[in-house]
Order: C-alpha cells, then sequence, then structure tokens
C-alpha cells in the first residue's frame, strides 16, 4: 500500500503554483491534506468507475482525512470524498462541499452505477446499485470513519438514503456514447464465478459437482431446505474434478472435467463432448468473456505452458506454470514452474513479487491468497503481500460476500481441521477452527446469492462430502453430510 502524508501538501503546493487561487483547491486544503494533482478531471466510463472503486475495496484502504492512498489510479485523500475523487478520475482531492462544480443534481429515479449520493455538510458514496425492487435502498461504495474503517460496499436504509442529494458527475461517458443509458445495468459489473460448487441464479439454486469413487461426474444441488440428491452425469469416467459455471446470457449451467484420455470434455445437451484433441496435465479453469460473451477455459498444457481454449487451444505466453491456474476479471494467476505468484495481464506474464509460495492460488474480488513455505497464508493486492499467519496444508480458499462486502478465507489447518478467518476493520480475524470434523482436503468455499451465505465445502476422511454455512447475525451451522454417497 502507497501513502502520502502532510509531506505531499508543501509538494502539491509547488505543483500547483499560481492555480492555487481557484475555488476548488482552495477548499479541498480544507479536507486535511493535498494528494496527488493532474492536468484535467478525466472522461470516464461507469465500468471505469466501478473497476477503480474496488481497487480500494480490495486495498482496505483505512479512512483518514490527513493520509493519502496511491496506486495505479493515482494518490487521493483517503476520506469519502477523495475515495469518489479517485473512482471519478478528478485533478484533485475534491470535498463534498465543492463536488457540484463538477457534478450537477439528477432524479433519483435516474440513478445509476457510479452516480454519487452526496450531503455537502458530512458525506458521499458512490451508487452501485438498488437493493429492492422498488428502489429505496441503494448498494453504495464509502470511505466511512472513523478513522481506520476500511472501504466498504453496503445496503443504506431507505432513510438514510434520503437524506443525500444524487449526482452524476460531468464527464461520465455513458456506454454506447452521450446520450445512451440502456447499456448500463442497474447492479454493479457482472461477476461470473466457477468451481466444483456455483450458485445457480437461474434457478434459484446451489449446486455441486464431484466425482464419485468410480469416477463419474456426479451433481446435487439445494434450493430450499434439502438437498435433491446425488444424480449422475452420464456413465464416463473422469481423471479430473469438475468445474462448473452459469453462462449469464444463456442461464444454463456449464460444466467441465478432464477425461481418463487427459481431454477437457464439456457437458453439452446431456452428453459429454471433447475440446478438440489437445491433452492436457491440470484440470480446467473457467472464464466468461464478457466481450465475446462466451465462456472460456483454461488448462496446464503437458509442457507446462498455460492453454485457452475459445473455439480452439491456443498457448498463453511463455511462461511455464504449476497447478490450476485462477481467474480474477481479465487476469489470471498462477504458480510459476519456479514457485512464485505470477499474473497474466493479457499481454505478458508478470511475477507478482518475490515470495515463494506452495500451492495455488484462491481470488476474491483482486485479493489473491496463496500458501508459503511456512505453512502460512498470504495476501496478496495492490502489489503489496500481507500475512494471515495460521499453519496448513494446501490452497486456501477465499470468497468475497458481495452483501456485507467482506472476505472471508477458510483453510485446512493442523490436525485435519478446517480454520477460518475473515477481514475486518483492524485487520485479519485469527485463525478459528470450524467445528471438530476433521477432512482429508482443503475445503472450497462460495457465496451464495440467494440465500446471502458464505458456503463451506469439504471432504471427510471416510469420502463424504460435509457443508457448513454461514449468515450474518444467525453464524455458523454446524456440519452436516449431504448425502453418504462418497466422493474421490
Amino acid at each position: 500500500m502507497k501513502r502520502w502524508g502532510m509531506l505531499a501538501v508543501a509538494a502539491a503546493a509547488i505543483t500547483f503554483g499560481s492555480t492555487l487561487a481557484m475555488p476548488d483547491v482552495a477548499v479541498a486544503a480544507e479536507g486535511g491534506v493535498i494528494c496527488g494533482t493532474y492536468e484535467a478531471n478525466s472522461k470516464i466510463t461507469r465500468s471505469e468507475v466501478l473497476a477503480r472503486s474496488r481497487t480500494w475495496i480490495s486495498a482496505r484502504v483505512p479512512y483518514s482525512q490527513a493520509d493519502c492512498f496511491g496506486n495505479r489510479y493515482g494518490a487521493y485523500r483517503t476520506d469519502c470524498s477523495g475515495f469518489v475523487s479517485m473512482a471519478w478520475g478528478l485533478r484533485i482531492s475534491y470535498t463534498t462541499h465543492i463536488l457540484e462544480q463538477v457534478a450537477h443534481r439528477i432524479d433519483w429515479e435516474d440513478l445509476r452505477p457510479g452516480d454519487a449520493l452526496n450531503d455537502r455538510e458530512s458525506h458521499v458514496a458512490l451508487f452501485i446499485g438498488w437493493a429492492d425492487a422498488a428502489k429505496t435502498r441503494p448498494i453504495v461504495r464509502e470511505q466511512a470513519g472513523p478513522d481506520g474503517s476500511r472501504t466498504v460496499q453496503r445496503v443504506w436504509s431507505a432513510s438514510t438514503a434520503r437524506q443525500y442529494v444524487p449526482l452524476r458527475y460531468n464527464n461520465i461517458v455513458e456506454a454506447g456514447g452521450a446520450g445512451s443509458g440502456s447499456e448500463t445495468p442497474v447492479t454493479d459489473k457482472l461477476v461470473v464465478s466457477s468451481g466444483p460448487q456455483i450458485s445457480n441464479t437461474g434457478q434459484q439454486q446451489l449446486e455441486v459437482f464431484a466425482r464419485d469413487a468410480d469416477g463419474a461426474v456426479i451433481t446435487n444441488f439445494h434450493k430450499t431446505s434439502r438437498w435433491n440428491g446425488w444424480q449422475q452425469l452420464g456413465s464416463e469416467h473422469f481423471a479430473g474434478d469438475p468445474v462448473a459455471l452459469m453462462n449469464p446470457q444463456t442461464k444454463i449451467v456449464e460444466v467441465f472435467a478432464r477425461g481418463t484420455d487427459d481431454r477437457i470434455y464439456r457437458r453439452v445437451d446431456g452428453r459429454w463432448a471433447a475440446l478438440g484433441d489437445t491433452v492436457v496435465a491440470g484440470d480446467p479453469a473457467l472464464q466468461w468473456n464478457d466481450r465475446t460473451k462466451a465462456v472460456e477455459v483454461l488448462a496446464r498444457g503437458v509442457d507446462g505452458s498455460l492453454l485457452r481454449f475459445t473455439d480452439k487451444w491456443a498457448q498463453v505466453g511463455d511462461r511455464k506454470i504449476q497447478g490450476t491456474p485462477v481467474v480474477a476479471e481479465n487476469d489470471v494467476y498462477a504458480r510459476s514452474s519456479d514457485d512464485k505468484l505470477v499474473k497474466w495481464d493479457g499481454t505478458t506474464w508478470r511475477d507478482q513479487g518475490d515470495k515463494k509460495i506452495v500451492s495455488d492460488p484462491s481470488v476474491a474480488v483482486d485479493q489473491v491468497f496463496v500458501r508459503t513455505e511456512s505453512g502460512s497464508v498470504e495476501q496478496y493486492a495492490a502489489g503489496v503481500w500481507t500475512s494471515l499467519g495460521g499453519k496448513g496444508t494446501g490452497a486456501p480458499s477465499a470468497v468475497y460476500n458481495s452483501t456485507t462486502g467482506s472476505i472471508d478465507v477458510v483453510q485446512l489447518g493442523e490436525g485435519g481441521f478446517v480454520e477460518h478467518s475473515r477481514a475486518a476493520d483492524k485487520g485479519w480475524t485469527t485463525w478459528a477452527r470450524l467445528g471438530t470434523a476433521k477432512v482429508a482436503e482443503a475445503p472450497s468455499a462460495m457465496y451464495h446469492a440467494q440465500t446471502k451465505t458464505v458456503e463451506v465445502f469439504a471432504r471427510t476422511e471416510d469420502g463424504k462430502l460435509v457443508r457448513r454455512f454461514h449468515k450474518e447475525k444467525a453464524g455458523w451451522s454446524q456440519w452436516a453430510l449431504l448425502s453418504d454417497r462418497g466422493i474421490s
């Protein structure tokens, strides 16, 4: 995390020169500190506003009116209006008093992601979407006090929201050009998650995919108060565990697995079909391409190169990797052949520091979690490594709770017990054991949108799949068997 304190004021004053007499600059200084200064207020799309705002959530920037935070989007004051200034790409850190110099008031019914809710005397937040069909409770991202509090996404009550004035940045660029409003959704940028368990928002159910003891792919789903029971997807046997993703365009769940012939297969129209003749060495990872509106498949090739399947298999860069890669929006993270965390950004592979890692990565929002040689879990965000401590084995599993804006991580701790840590205002909580059930491999975690629960799955020592979930206010459930059927 890069910070600039009060020393930035003197440097900023030199940068401003004769512009210090301008009203917005003069009032900005009343916010406590002047941080970065730029030539002009940016022209920016709504998706760019949302992407910029997510970086402060990922970096868990602490609130302060006397500090600055800098990343690839520049350095801005770490209070509410500094956060909105960063998200909009303003030339300085504005204050709530003067935001209307660069924005104009709009009707409540016209609010769209990337707009703001402003009380010029106290606070401003970025509007993300609506939490209710009546459009009374906004989802916001905000840098709110007291000092040390982290940037969060939360839902405001209707009574809180009505104390604020809706604003639209003057330089916002609508999708499709000026005056086009239909192409921007009333929710945040689409996040499509893949894994052995998924939240099927089309059917409003929790779906689980696994491989039974014989190697066949099986599935189970939970919709109301019970599990439906395991169903077998064909008679074919597989060498790798299945992974699934709900196609947001078709609302169809797509399932992939590595066959005994080391080719990747996709479940289509009730049967398994191979994705070409290319042989791979690792299990698939799935990526939703929002530009082409298609599911893309990633896998490690036999020579260690990363391969991607769109309409055919193609090599991605020239870096050699181990294990299974993981996707974070348009980036791909993996463990390199020399045990470093590496990222493919669409152009090149880049080392993410020199830290030695011993597990596949896991991602939540823009944050990456891995295990190091000492057994501890390490978080990588915005170029900074942070230790969560602990001592375990296997890959950690991280999940972002979009309702609370929190991140939860689970791991296989010492003695074969599942352990949990959560990002809190003052850092990560200490690892806490989740019950007394012993498990045979690292657990996996996901967020289920319908029930707003963090779901954790693990395989017991006798091969049974168990589940435990966390719901805000209610806390953790007990471990429960999905069924007596064994999985591999």
